[in-house]
């Protein structure tokens, strides 16, 4: 067994890399710099540049220099060769912009943001264009993804932990990223699955990757295998799958798991493949193999053109147009905003080859020092320039770049750094937002959260532990349960105190397989193993229906699983129903339609906002692109009452839908408030191998008032009692009915 080492909790308990004052302020200036160019300066240097690589050079650069004089110099010498234009000077002497005399046929080059494209995943709502300048796009032939699979028979492995391991890497150069992915197939419902989504494969070298679930006694087949999601190329090898034996792992023969001896095409293969009409190439290759001669290749069809960057919008900076910043560490900035260009490029042309030489020799996944600095420079001026909620949240955004500057000295690994970007994230209040790093994370088995001021069990899911529902926690790893959750709750981002709450539960109970959590539970010491898998399990205290007749006139309807052909088939019933209960405790399955039954009149309204911005710091947002979803009433309109149920889970669609709900005031809402967060995801990649997502748009209720932070607000609030999860009672539903019959 493993010693205990929490994920969530992780003690500096000495200075490793002692930093001074004068460096983190140094390191500030360099990240205020850094964004201005990286998302404002329109030449053709800064658009081409590597910029993860740049952030990892410049920090170490950067926190080197012992004095203004240094560090001015440092600074210039940095972004003089991609901003040739950008003038850097201390702010006690005057800083000119000199004339730029542009060509006869040049036209103005500028940037537009619609929220933004972070690099690494375009083609979603968000756009930035250069405007005026021509655009060279390689665009992956791909629907998904490109995927090498076998399948088992579960039966001999009934009962067991399993374990799926495989050597992964994900070549240079691509965009996409690699995923070891392991399902159990069960005659009912669904079984454990696992696609490493939320820590995907990134590395370009060859490493072990590994899954860890659970084969219920119901399941019939095991399926495995990786692919690659994106653009790129991975290659897999050396495929095993084990189940456990007590304190052994015993291996479960597959055969060709390193892709010797057979193809992986034709009849009577073990490993199939899916290239989705050729839009994957999908091959065994005889080059560099992590063992033996022979390993598996996917790669993606591209397809490479090149367009002329559009005007996204109307508004845009004038020529001539610049900021005039104070970046911190007493130095000023003044840059233009608007440069000019032609089919030659921009003007005028920086002199940037020793840089990029230098910047080609910077690795960017190793966890050092300077790439936990240029992860946090990255992930802060994303925020922001283009987090659209900074005036609802009240964040200072500036100290929590002084906090996670400092940290990043102290951490000694990849875990005490996943910390301090969740921490750092975490006072944004944006239920979307995630830091994924490489471990995969466990659950241990139970669920529990604070009822009446006590932290009670909720929901046994390993049938050995012995407890039960309604029991109370008094002590977790030697705290106080409310101090343990304070610290878990640090590393949480979530808008509204619910989904915070929900949030803090289940990662409370999540760490790295095999590792413990000890706890006091009426007056016993226990230990509790991550063994299970973190989601969907032990998540549900009570198994819902699909959809329910309850009695005679009240039918109950699962939203989080029915189906909209499902509903359309029980309309005949629907529409004679004296009550329906509509139970959205999490996430709709694609059913909003539902709604056009419950609607009087066609809705128009816009009520989610894509910013437009031309200017850094959020200064001046040029407006917004709205959207709504344009929903018309259908038929049979549904006249009978209307009670929806909903929680602290319900996030994002869940909210839209719920938007309808209380703006058009069609049901009574009984239950917690939604998590008060909704609108697109937008996601980058970070040196380092960690990801972050955070939501890229302004969301307000129909009413036009703020939805963000505060959510869906039930008419008949519910809470849970430590009486009724004894009794094992649905409290929310039985609320519910009580409100459907009219009482």
């Amino acid at each position: 067994m493993k010693p205990l080492k929490l994920l969530f909790f992780c003690l500096c308990l000495g200075n490793v890399n002692a930093q001074s004052d004068f460096q983190v302020e140094s390191l500030k200036t360099f990240t205020k710099l850094y964004g201005y160019v990286r998302y404002f300066y329109p030449g053709d240097e800064a658009a081409s540049l590597d910029w993860d690589a740049f952030a990892i050079y410049g920090a170490g650069q950067v926190e080197k220099c012992k004095d203004q004089r240094e560090l001015l110099g440092t600074l210039r010498q940095l972004f003089q060769p991609i901003a040739p234009t950008m003038v850097l000077n201390t702010k006690d002497n005057p800083i000119v912009l000199g004339k730029i005399l542009p060509p006869k046929d040049a036209k103005p080059v500028y940037w537009q943001h619609l929220g933004v494209v972070t690099g690494e995943y375009p083609g979603n709502i968000y756009q930035s264009e250069r405007v005026n300048t021509v655009k060279t796009e390689t665009k992956a032939e791909y629907p998904d993804f490109g995927n090498v699979m076998t399948y088992l028979d579960a039966a001999p492995y009934a009962g067991k932990t399993i374990k799926f391991t495989g050597r992964v890497k994900v070549l240079q150069g691509s965009t996409g990223t690699g995923h070891l992915w392991l399902r159990v197939d069960r005659s009912s419902g669904n079984g454990f699955f696992d696609n490493m989504d939320q820590n995907p494969i990134r590395k370009s070298d060859w490493k072990q990757y590994e899954i860890i679930g659970n084969v219920d006694f119901s399941a019939y087949g095991i399926a495995l295998g990786c692919f690659l999601k994106g653009a790129g190329e991975l290659h897999v090898d050396d495929m095993h799958l084990y189940y456990q034996d007590g304190e052994k792992w015993i291996e479960i023969p597959i055969k060709n798991s390193n892709f010797e001896t057979e193809a992986i095409e034709g009849k009577d293969v073990t490993w199939v493949h899916r290239e989705h009409k050729g839009q994957y190439d999908i091959r065994i290759v005889e080059s560099e193999s992590y063992e033996g001669k022979r390993h598996v290749s996917i790669k993606s069809t591209q397809k490479t053109s090149t367009r002329k960057a559009r005007q996204l919008f109307d508004e845009a900076p004038k020529p001539g147009e610049y900021i005039n910043k104070m970046a911190g560490s007493g130095i000023a900035c003044m840059m233009p905003l608007v440069l000019y260009g032609n089919k030659q490029g921009t003007y005028p042309k920086g002199n940037d080859s020793e840089l990029r030489a230098i910047l080609a020799t910077v690795s960017v996944d190793e966890p050092g020092l300077e790439q936990r600095l240029g992860a946090v420079i990255i992930s802060w001026n994303i925020f922001r320039h283009f987090y659209p909620y900074f005036d609802v949240v009240g964040t200072d955004w500036e100290s929590e770049l002084g906090k996670a500057l400092r940290k990043s000295y102290t951490d000694t690994d990849r875990e005490d750094f996943q910390v301090t970007l969740e921490q750092m994230t975490a006072p944004l209040r944006d239920g979307h937002i995630f830091v994924r790093g490489e471990k995969h994370l466990s659950a241990a088995g139970i669920s529990w959260e604070f009822i009446e001021g006590q932290l009670v069990i909720t929901q046994v899911c390993v049938p050995y532990y012995a407890l039960k529902p309604g029991d109370i926690v008094t002590q977790v790893n030697g705290m106080a349960p409310a101090a343990y959750f304070d610290q878990v709750r640090s590393r949480i981002s979530a808008g509204s105190k619910s989904s915070l709450e929900h949030k803090t539960a289940m990662m409370s109970l999540a760490g790295e397989y095999d590792s413990s959590i000890y706890f006091t539970v009426n007056g016993k010491d226990m230990q509790l193993h991550f063994s299970q898998p973190l989601y969907p399990y032990c998540e549900e205290p009570h198994p819902r229906d699909i959809f329910k007749k309850m009695e005679e006139g009240i039918w109950y309807l699962n939203f989080d699983k029915i189906e909209m052909k499902t509903i359309d088939s029980l309309m005949p019933h629907l529409k004679n129903a004296r009550s329906i209960i509509c139970d959205l405790r999490g996430y709709p399955n694609g059913n909003h339609d539902f709604i056009c039954h419950l609607l009087k009149e066609k809705d128009d309204d816009k009520w989610m906002f894509v910013p437009k911005y031309i200017y850094p710091d959020q200064e001046n947002i040029a407006g917004y692109e709205s959207y709504g979803w344009d929903m018309k009433p259908k038929k049979p309109h549904l006249d009978a009452k209307i009670v929806f149920i909903t929680d602290g889970r319900a996030i994002s669609y869940a909210e839209s839908f719920m938007g309808f709900i209380e703006g058009y005031k069609l049901a009574t809402i009984v239950g917690q408030p939604t998590a008060g967060t909704n609108g697109n995801v937008n996601m980058f990649n970070l040196p380092g191998g960690f990801s972050m997502s955070f939501t890229g748009m302004k969301v307000l209720k129909h009413d036009g008032s703020q939805h963000h932070g505060i959510g869906i607000v039930p008419d008949i609030p519910v809470s849970k009692t430590i009486a009724g999860v004894k009794a094992g009672r649905d409290e929310f539903l039985e609320k519910a009915i009580e409100v459907a019959k009219g009482k």
